[in-house]
């Protein structure tokens, strides 16, 4: 469990982190969504307790929080966050690596093959890092975060650098430990692959964090609730506006414009079909609102057409 509570991050005259107060619990995945420098990895370091807040605080299980060094220790035997690439020693190999962290977390040494395995990695991860490509480097941080086993898991940009199958992989590992109750909190570009795995995803806005639910109602229902249209013309959104004044447009920066259904009755889809179809508008697709459409309604949304 991770209680955050009124935590402030101040950088000069920004709140980086405003007020915030949320709670998280065991055996659930949190993807975090933002463009670069809006406060995903200062969210974690305060998780982590590498940056100090302003004010608030973080507790933990057994009520225990950062008030002391010795509660930071005990917090730190079940709280991890995946190391970066620089972290690595270029003269050690993957599986010093691995010992290392298995070691230093006290974890169970049987975790290393198994995780080497589930990996791929056998064929390198006896050779030294630094001989290691960006990918092989990228899957043994991963690799280093499994096996301390902690409880509470923390990740900016675990994907990067890796191609789908790897990215596949990976995901089935943090299915795997979410399944065994951990909490698995990662920062994310990847957002067809969060959408797939997350169970509560958040943007960040002005300091704070927007759980998308919040943003769109029952976001993570899988319910028909949008029509998906690129460059549609300026005089169909006019039309379809005046035909269907309830339901709202929105155009997107690149180009893709979202008719929002207030309901997924048969006649509303059949209806606006024809409508399309009519006007030589073939090239749609109905579906729900996707976290790429949230994304960039959220932070580079171009314009808005409401019912009045």
């Amino acid at each position: 469990m991770i209680d955050i509570q009124n935590i402030t991050v101040r950088f000069g005259e920004m709140n980086v982190l405003n007020n915030i107060s949320m709670a998280f619990e065991q055996g659930q995945m949190i993807g975090l969504v933002a463009p670069n420098g809006t406060g995903k990895s200062t969210f974690m370091n305060v998780l982590m307790n590498y940056v100090k807040p302003l004010n608030g605080k973080i507790v933990f299980k057994d009520g225990l929080c950062y008030s002391t060094k010795q509660n930071e220790v005990k917090i730190h035997t079940f709280v991890s966050m995946m190391p970066d690439q620089s972290d690595l020693y270029n003269h050690l190999s993957g599986r010093e690596h691995l010992k290392m962290f298995a070691t230093m977390w006290k974890s169970d040494l049987k975790l290393i093959d198994e995780t080497i395995e589930a990996l791929n990695m056998g064929h390198y991860v006896n050779k030294k890092t630094g001989t290691y490509s960006l990918g092989m480097r990228q899957r043994l941080c991963f690799a280093m975060q499994i096996v301390t086993n902690t409880d509470i898991m923390m990740m900016d940009e675990v994907m990067n650098g890796l191609d789908p199958n790897n990215v596949e992989i990976i995901s089935k590992i943090l299915l795997k430990k979410k399944a065994e109750g951990k909490i698995i909190i990662i920062a994310s570009h990847l957002l067809d692959n969060l959408e797939k795995y997350a169970d509560r995803i958040f943007l960040f806005n002005e300091g704070k964090l927007i759980d998308t639910n919040q943003i769109i109602e029952d976001f993570s229902q899988a319910h028909i609730k949008t029509i998906r249209i690129k460059n549609m013309e300026s005089n169909t959104k006019k039309q379809l506006h005046e035909l269907y004044p309830n339901i709202k447009l929105q155009t997107l920066t690149n180009d893709m414009t979202l008719i929002h259904l207030p309901s997924s009755e048969a006649s509303l889809l059949s209806s606006l079909t024809s409508f399309l179809v009519e006007r030589n508008v073939v090239d749609f697709a109905f579906g729900k609102v996707t976290l790429n459409d949230l994304y960039a309604m959220y932070y580079h949304e171009e314009s808005n057409v409401t019912a009045s």
